[in-house]
């Protein structure tokens, strides 16, 4: 092989190993937010109904949940 096969294929394997490593990046940052929206949604839901259980509709309550969903 000559010295230019060689320095095209090592140049595409580091290629690709640098996008596995930010695919990686990406689907880690996604498990993350998905996370704390699911945090956020079940802060919405639970703490309300432990602090006063009379108020099971409330505004901020549905606001919370809304901004989980977004």
């Amino acid at each position: 092989m000559t010295r230019s096969v060689i320095d095209a294929a090592e140049l595409a394997a580091r290629r690709k190993h640098a996008a596995k490593r930010l695919n990686e990046h990406i689907k880690l940052f996604a498990a993350y937010v998905n996370a704390m929206a699911i945090a956020i949604a079940g802060a919405a839901i639970i703490v309300p109904m432990v602090s006063t259980p009379a108020a099971i509709v409330d505004s901020s309550r549905a606001a919370w949940f809304t901004a989980s969903l977004a």
